[in-house]
């Protein structure tokens, strides 16, 4: 058993020391809309995992557990429509805090949270940070690119939310080697990133790990994520899939993953 799971049993909540950080993206059981079919969670199964989460600690924000705080962290990617009206209602139902990471280029568009909306959450204690200015790959742009993408997202935020943007999760999860530099200089304290691991507060100046929770996700092995169990597994298997990406490329990834996803589907059906 890991020291995670042995402070589970012997004590409520998470050890103040280190924690999960779940990622999320759509919510609902809407077809079609902007969001992956294979990251999209339903209402109930949405439900469910908060109560499992919610025996290990608060339900909160990495804004509020980098700030002190503890639980385990949610967080949102994206900006989905769904952000507001399917997942906030369960969130406040749990007294829960979540940071959700917007594009501004999409906000009030089709299918996507607005303004207004993204002001609502805040004043409901959402923390409301930056995904990149648009829904683009991190490592696709120039240096100045990314430079003026990143502080172009921070400060639009903050001017439309009138809040601090502190955290930054790259689009897709895609890290150029100096993003976290680049970031520091353009203003926010901590990159979220896609790789799975524990949240530690010894290890807070490197990018956070989170896990993707998927449509697919089991109670059983949300269970053992929250017992400490399971992350290795996790973890060879994102660094085989980082390889793969680097060796044939962004676009020519994406296009043999949906051609993999469809082919599941038609499996499933």
């Amino acid at each position: 058993m890991s020291a995670l799971a042995d402070r589970a049993v012997t004590a409520p909540g998470r050890p103040p020391t280190s924690t999960l950080a779940l990622m999320y993206h759509a919510v609902g059981e809407a077809a079609g809309g902007t969001a992956d079919a294979h990251y999209r969670v339903g209402c109930e199964a949405l439900r469910q995992q908060l109560a499992a989460c919610a025996a290990y600690g608060p339900l909160t924000s990495a804004r509020s557990w980098l700030a002190g705080g503890d639980g385990v962290i949610l967080t949102f990617d994206d900006g989905d429509a769904s952000h507001y009206a399917e997942a906030l209602p369960l969130l406040l139902a749990r007294h829960a805090q979540a940071d959700f990471f917007v594009n501004p280029a999409t906000v009030g568009r089709r299918g996507f949270v607005t303004w207004g909306q993204l002001r609502e959450m805040a004043e409901l204690g959402m923390s409301i940070q930056s995904h990149g200015y648009e829904h683009r790959y991190l490592t696709s742009l120039s240096p100045h690119e990314l430079e003026r993408s990143l502080l172009r997202a921070r400060l639009t935020i903050e001017q439309q939310i009138g809040e601090p943007v502190q955290l930054l999760a790259p689009p897709g999860g895609r890290m150029p080697s100096d993003l976290q530099a680049v970031a520091r200089d353009c203003g926010y304290s901590h990159v979220v990133c896609s790789r799975p691991g524990l949240v530690r507060r010894d290890a807070a100046s490197r990018a956070l790990p989170r896990l993707a929770v998927v449509a697919t996700l089991s109670p059983a092995v949300l269970q053992r994520w929250l017992d400490g169990q399971g992350l290795l597994r996790l973890r060879l298997r994102y660094t085989a899939l980082d390889l793969a990406k680097r060796a044939v490329g962004d676009r020519t990834y994406e296009s043999l993953r949906r051609r993999w996803l469809a082919a599941t589907a038609e499996r499933s059906c």
